[in-house]
């Protein structure tokens, strides 16, 4: 473990790059096709066509249908993205040593204000690090977070138990500030960026807009906050999506939801199968 501890540059998975802004589209793609009976193609795709305007990421067309849309990722916080790179370079090897021993799918946090005035040896705090979680890891309930902490550690971590269907950590940085002000704020600039580029390309052939919300962030948020959120932002905005729909990518498979559709928000947006929530890979048609 010590060795693998040691690296000092670990490159960070992000959802962000085109691989996964492909696989998040593609599943929304699924959830709409499903829900309108027909496959749909990509027609189109105006961001890597054309690259020096503003342009939708996909346009999207089966026998009866057409829509154009947009994706973006929502943070609960102003520079979070930023912020857990930097965690992630620090804890990232913590997290390739324990993924797979482990007894349950685990969420470990820090505050990157700490980890940057902090004075310590990357190594040894690391070996540290790891000792904490996997004491503690054994003894911790799903859904509980307990505190960790160490005279060798001059910052304490959050470690949170999500289930116990696999094995895995995965790393957040915590914020300081009221989390629900913070993230309405931040979804609000996520719409005024997005919404009027999206409802132009819908209003030039008569296509149904849609919006992919992505969700990294267990710690902070879920399918319900951001819900409530994402309607008081989205009934504030003049342009309004036609549809709205929140992938949750903390999870594999993802998850996801659709917030928005017409006029109906939330738990009056009509059901498929019974069920509110989407898994990757198993939509029934």
């Amino acid at each position: 473990m010590e060795s693998i501890l040691t690296v000092r540059n670990v490159g960070y998975n992000s959802m962000m790059d085109r691989e996964g802004q492909d696989a998040i589209c593609g599943f929304v793609r699924d959830i709409i096709s499903a829900r309108i009976g027909e496959k749909l193609e990509i027609t189109a795709r105006p961001e890597v066509d054309e690259r020096n305007l503003p342009v939708v990421e996909e346009l999207w067309d089966s026998p009866n249908h057409h829509y154009a849309i947009e994706h973006t990722r929502i943070e609960a916080f102003e520079g979070q993205i930023a912020n857990q790179s930097k965690v992630a370079i620090f804890l990232a090897p913590v997290k390739i040593a324990l993924a797979d021993r482990l007894p349950g799918y685990f969420c470990l946090s820090l505050r990157e204000a700490d980890l940057a005035s902090a004075r310590m040896k990357m190594s040894e705090a690391r070996l540290e690090v790891a000792r904490l979680v996997v004491e503690a890891a054994g003894r911790v309930q799903v859904d509980e977070v307990v505190t960790l902490q160490s005279s060798k550690l001059p910052f304490t971590l959050q470690l949170y138990l999500r289930h116990k269907h696999s094995s895995n950590l995965i790393l957040y940085s915590d914020i300081q500030g009221d989390p629900e002000k913070r993230r309405l704020e931040r979804i609000r600039r996520a719409l005024a960026d997005k919404c009027d580029k999206l409802a132009s390309w819908a209003k030039i052939d008569g296509r149904t807009s849609i919006l992919a919300l992505e969700s990294n962030d267990i710690q902070l948020s879920n399918a319900f906050v951001i819900n409530d959120a994402v309607q008081q932002a989205v009934k504030e905005c003049k342009d309004q999506p036609d549809i709205v729909v929140l992938v949750e990518t903390d999870t594999t498979p993802m998850d996801g939801w659709i917030i928005k559709e017409g006029d109906h928000y939330g738990d009056d947006v009509p059901v498929l199968h019974g069920g509110y929530r989407y898994t990757e890979g198993q939509i029934q048609r």
